[in-house]
């Protein structure tokens, strides 16, 4: 259901998100021996769950427990590709770079490195042979998110909508923001391919109601134009621009090419029609 990104999203103007430590708080961690210890203790743990759920290899776990500091290796080595940080929008691997992959599956047949060759060999286009390793991962591990997310975009490259639907469903209910919305942008292209129009503008309307990013406005703004929706999507780009014009310089600096897009886009909305007072 498009609801899926919509529910439980935080309020606004009513403080931090509970659970949600705030910088304050996180620097006390620092300072407090007692505090910092019981941290490190509870982040351990977390990363011992992750690579059991995971099927990591045995060494990780050793890692973890014995190396100092190696609950922060595996995070930024295996856990940290699940926000999907520089991998959407990076350079797909090259052939090299994919004949390497598959040796370290060859050698080292683990779920980790599994996904991680499914994940560049469907960056390259080529889910023929994707799809079998991410389902061979949600065999053994159903909830897995990167294979659930992998498999649905293997799914809408061969215009199967259905299946990526059900797929982006799943992920979406245990995780609305995986890799920083972008499965949520993916869950709308699915959706609007399986003629769910509305849903999709509800989904995206959520997505915006917590977010400032201007690809998620664009993302909406997009599929009111195509939904043929002009007067709604230019509301939507011209709150994306007061946004943008208010951000940091750094924010604006990211987002310079979605202004432009937004611009252009707006620029080329038909012209607002203003009915003349009846005599």
């Amino acid at each position: 259901m498009a609801g899926a990104i919509c529910a439980d999203r935080p309020r606004r103007g009513h403080g931090p998100a509970p659970g949600r430590l705030t910088l304050r708080a996180f620097a006390e961690i620092f300072r407090d021996p007692v505090l910092f210890y019981y941290a490190a203790i509870a982040f351990n743990l977390w990363m011992i769950v992750d690579a059991v759920r995971r099927r990591a290899e045995l060494y990780w776990l050793f890692i973890i427990l014995l190396v100092p500091f190696g609950g922060v290796i595996y995070f930024a080595l295996v856990k940290v590709k699940d926000y999907g940080l520089g991998k959407r929008g990076a350079k797909a691997p090259r052939r090299g770079q994919l004949a390497q992959l598959k040796s370290q599956v060859d050698t080292t047949p683990s779920l980790a490195n599994k996904l991680t060759l499914a994940d560049a060999l469907e960056e390259n286009d080529q889910c023929d042979d994707a799809t079998p390793l991410y389902r061979d991962a949600l065999a053994n591990d159903p909830d897995n998110k990167q294979a659930l997310h992998g498999l649905a975009r293997c799914a809408m490259s061969r215009q199967d909508f259905a299946e990526a639907t059900e797929l982006l469903d799943r992920l979406l209910r245990m995780d609305n923001a995986y890799r920083d919305y972008s499965a949520a942008l993916d869950y709308a292209e699915a959706l609007w391919g399986n003629g769910q129009h509305q849903d999709v503008i509800e989904l995206l309307e959520g997505l915006t109601s917590v977010s400032r990013r201007m690809n998620h406005h664009m993302a909406l703004a997009h599929y009111l134009v195509e939904d043929g929706r002009y007067d709604r999507a230019r509301d939507v780009l011209e709150h994306a621009l007061e946004l943008y014009q208010s951000s940091p310089e750094h924010v604006q600096k990211r987002d310079k090419q979605w202004a432009s897009r937004a611009k252009d886009l707006k620029n080329k909305l038909p012209p607002v029609v203003v009915e003349s007072p009846q005599p």
